[in-house]
């Protein structure tokens, strides 16, 4: 999900030569990744410097680590220089430990990686290693590699490396032994040009990063190549050797020297910070009592005794609910049978678009939960295109959402977008507008606490611009999944926009906007800041013009298929506290649907199943007893939740429980 950066000197070049233009790589990297940042330089006289930061890439140059590094190898001949902008997934970035760049044990090799291995724990058991697996699996990545070489060739080693890692991978080496620079991807993200001098080769996770210093190096766009997925490169003074990595293993006798030879290990200086103050330090600063959190649940006796459609599954709670005589609710009557528009209506658009050269042709937004994942899926192997996957991180993207998008990427080979909010204040965003619900809670409310991700299709129409690819897929819009309570509470009716929340009738909009300005002036609170941040969640959801697909308006979204593809061929992964399939991708959905049981004793679990029961999908006994088990309090994610926001969650939750019941 980081970006990863650099350059590798053919001949002798002074490190300021290369100074600006790595700076450019580095600032523009800034978009996949503001948690942390480092780089690290090998010298020709062999010697390593090395500096991170729990800083992004853009401060990072104003602090006196930078300064004293800079003034260090200013005058020096630099062979190779490799960068990193993170974002958050093994591991918190106050700690030094989790940050990269990372040095190998034998203080010889040093790597960036940008994606997850999702069996890191298992490659570390191989190596037989005395102490735990460690959090970071990039750590376990370069120990990983150091182990192959003892047996292997280097053209070897990279291809077991990549037929043993489970997820995504594109990683940078810089080998002080052998003085080269590796570069390996199974996704491909990663560019890499050389400039027209011939003196210098950069690189970076995105060919936009690239296009950006192309003046600087007076070189072509056209000159930018990808690393295909499945390809490395091993970069020296003079060649650069190309390894398909899904071909067979050589010979020793064919190939090059095994590389165990460290008895020219190189200095290494190490510039970085013991102490980290950024701002995300205040966020870390509760912890909360996961045996605390347990003591909040629900009343079920009085929740499963509310009167409930006798067809579907919604309750008398509902907001603007009615029963005939028979006990059938007005959504059941009122509703209308779900209309696909069929494969062939989809062929017809992409088959305008669709590239027989391997280049992308679409689009396709990623987040990583079972219906985007399996939407991958249906576009590369069913479609026949290739997407460039993108995915917008607000800091709320769960640890197993972004395990699942590494096993998909990696499987599929697809290139990773990645943009990346300020997670640190994105989190603050939502621990401001929790605390200023707190004085005034009310269910319709709620959904403030997710508008941090409302950005995402701002950011996918300027990808669209930038990288003038005019089809886009996003896999939300699934008609099963409308959930008019939400603006019910908010006192607008029938809001069902068939499944695309910009189709909401004008009017209907006009009311949420007044709903929410009439909150805003009687709880001032709100007034924080996040107000920019809410007021163009609204405008890109509700009032800009998105030019989208919506796969599940042509397919049919059928869970057993869905979930056994997952499963079958990328070793999808659940919640193991849970039943619920749904949502896994998204932080929030713990805490807004705890509210919500408590409040009307239902959820959005329920609205799904009702709705799958009138599709036929589901029959009413089966959906009451997977709703009764799917909305039970997840504790472990309500914990993770409100660690990252830094909140007392038993305070929280004590609010929520005296909250009053409408039943």
């Amino acid at each position: 999900m980081c970006g990863i950066l650099g350059y590798f000197n053919f001949t002798e070049k002074n490190f300021l030569s290369n100074y600006n233009t790595f700076q450019k790589l580095m600032q523009e990297s800034f978009s996949r990744g503001k948690e942390a940042s480092g780089l690290a330089i090998l010298s020709n006289e062999n010697t390593i410097y090395l500096l991170k930061s729990d800083l992004d890439g853009k401060k990072l140059p104003k602090t006196n680590e930078f300064k004293k590094l800079l003034s260090t190898v200013e005058n020096q001949n630099v062979l190779a220089t490799i960068g990193h902008s993170r974002i958050a997934t093994h591991g918190t970035q106050l700690l030094q430990i989790n940050n990269q760049p990372v040095i190998s044990s034998d203080k010889t090799k040093i790597l960036v990686h940008n994606g997850i291995v999702t069996n890191s724990d298992e490659l570390w058991k191989i190596m037989q290693k005395s102490d735990l697996p460690p959090e970071l699996d990039t750590k376990t990545l370069i120990e990983y590699l150091c182990f192959l070489l003892q047996t292997n060739s280097n053209r070897n080693t990279l291809k077991k490396l990549y037929k043993d890692i489970e997820g995504a991978a594109s990683i940078a080496v810089i080998d002080s032994n052998s003085k080269n620079l590796i570069l390996a991807t199974n996704t491909g993200s990663l560019y890499y040009v050389i400039d027209d001098k011939n003196e210098t080769l950069y690189f970076a996770s995105e060919k936009i990063f690239l296009n950006a210093i192309l003046d600087q190096i007076k070189t072509q766009q056209d000159k930018i190549q990808q690393l295909r997925p499945q390809t490395a490169l091993i970069v020296s003074n003079n060649c650069i050797d190309v390894i398909d990595l899904k071909s067979d293993l050589e010979p020793i006798s064919d190939s090059q020297d095994v590389d165990c030879d460290i008895q020219n290990a190189p200095s290494y200086i190490d510039f970085s910070a013991p102490e980290l103050k950024s701002e995300a330090t205040k966020l870390y600063t509760v912890k909360n009592n996961l045996d605390k959190l347990k003591t909040h649940d629900f009343d079920y006796e009085k929740i499963y005794n509310i009167q409930r459609c006798t067809k579907c599954i919604l309750p008398a709670t509902t907001p603007f609910i009615k029963f005939d005589d028979k006990g059938v609710c007005n959504y059941c009557n009122d509703h209308k049978t779900i209309k696909y528009k069929g494969i062939d209506e989809l062929e017809k658009i992409v088959s305008k678009y669709r590239k027989s050269n391997g280049e992308p042709d679409c689009l396709a937004a990623f987040s990583g939960g079972k219906d985007s994942s399996y939407g991958l899926h249906f576009l590369k192997k069913e479609m026949g295109l290739q997407p460039l996957a993108y995915t917008y991180d607000w800091g709320m993207v769960t640890d197993i959402a972004r395990k699942n998008q590494a096993r998909i990427l990696g499987k599929l080979g697809i290139e990773h977008l990645v943009v990346s909010a300020d997670i640190t204040k994105k989190r603050d965003h939502i621990r401001k507008n929790i605390l200023a619900w707190m004085k005034d809670p009310h269910p319709g409310m709620v959904t403030l606490f997710m508008e941090g991700d409302k950005q995402c299709e701002f950011y996918a129409d300027q990808l669209k611009k930038k990288y003038k690819i005019d089809l886009m897929f996003f896999f939300r819009g699934n008609e099963l999944e409308v959930d008019e309570f939400k603006t019910g509470h908010c006192g607008v009716k029938d809001a069902d926009p068939g499944g695309v929340i910009h189709n909401l009738e004008t009017w209907k909009k006009a009311k949420l906007l007044s709903f929410y300005a009439s909150k805003y002036i009687k709880n001032p609170a709100y007034f924080n800041s996040s107000f920019f941040d809410t007021s163009l969640a609204f405008f890109t959801t509700y009032i800009q013009k998105h030019d989208y697909v919506f796969l599940w308006h042509y397919i049919p979204w059928v869970e057993s298929e869905i979930l056994s593809t997952l499963h079958k061929e990328y070793n999808f992964e659940l919640p193991t506290e849970t039943l619920q399939t749904w949502r896994t991708d998204d932080g929030t959905s713990a805490f807004y649907n705890y509210i919500y049981y408590h409040v009307q004793g239902f959820t959005e679990n329920d609205s799904f199943r009702s709705r799958q029961i009138r599709e036929g999908l589901m029959d009413r006994e089966t959906a009451l007893n997977l709703v009764h088990r799917e909305n039970k309090p997840r504790h472990n994610a309500l914990q993770w939740y409100f660690d990252v926001v830094g909140l007392d969650g038993d305070e929280v939750l004590n609010v929520v429980d005296k909250m009053k019941k409408l039943y």
